[in-house]
């Protein structure tokens, strides 16, 4: 329905009603969790970690020149962590029909990523040897910031651990009957259909029921289509709301 070439799913992930004909269906990347607080955490920690690299670099050389080289080394470095952290994304796939709502969301981990990381721990042990070469008394504190990055980058390309963390894939399916109500949150192009599910553990181990809350990931150019779509789906007598939407890690 929407022009924008959709994702390829993974093998791990196949659609449920790939037979019927899809009344939308579209791909996206969007950050599943508070980008309030993850923006805000980014400023913060990058508001630290400026006043480091600059004393790392100024304190590190004495010429102006590589001072202001290892400045700027620092400050990418610093800032590439710091992104990775509070900006990651995950792959989202749609696909609404007459049956409902089904949709794959997944996180693949990137070939390229071990050979960028251990580039970056050579680039790093490279600028190490460079900086003692100009000034031997710089020994400790290239060791202690720079090598110890370089390290850490060294550890994160050759782990499998560190890919497995770094891999998930889910598949969820639901009927138009589920949902209860429709939240539209505006800002972040988002859409929340509330729904409850089963709990076997809850109660005392008795079972019972979670209100819970899914959250549709859509992309502004057709947000209010898909809006008009899923509200066509279910009951006049369902309840719409416009709101802020809270999103959790994880939800």
């Amino acid at each position: 329905m929407f022009t924008r070439k959709p994702l390829t799913l993974p093998p791990q992930l196949q659609w449920q009603y790939q037979d019927e004909p899809a009344l939308a269906e579209w791909s996206l990347k969007a950050r599943p969790y508070n980008t309030d607080i993850a923006n805000g955490l980014c400023v913060a920690v990058f508001m630290i970690a400026l006043p480091l690299a600059i004393w790392l670099g100024f304190d590190s050389a004495e010429t102006l020149f590589w001072q202001l080289f290892l400045t700027l080394f620092g400050v990418l470095l610093f800032g590439s962590m710091i992104l990775s952290m509070t900006h990651q994304k995950t792959k989202f796939a749609y696909r609404l029909t007459a049956s409902g709502l089904e949709f794959c969301e997944w996180k693949a981990f990137p070939e390229w990523l071990p050979t960028l990381l251990k580039w970056l721990a050579v680039i790093t042990g490279v600028v190490m040897l460079m900086l003692v070469m100009v000034h031997p008394a710089a020994l400790i504190g290239a060791i202690a910031g720079p090598g110890l990055i370089g390290l850490m980058y060294l550890r994160m390309g050759t782990s499998s651990q560190f890919r497995k963390m770094h891999e998930s894939y889910h598949h969820i399916v639901h009927s138009w009957d589920e949902f209860k109500k429709v939240t539209v949150f505006r800002r972040r192009s988002i859409i929340g259909l509330d729904f409850e599910w089963y709990n076997p553990e809850g109660g005392d181990g008795k079972g019972r029921m979670i209100p819970w809350e899914e959250i549709i990931y859509c992309r502004k150019s057709h947000y209010n289509e898909l809006i008009k779509i899923i509200r066509s789906q279910l009951p006049d007598s369902t309840p719409y709301e416009e709101a802020y939407i809270q999103i959790y890690a994880g939800a």
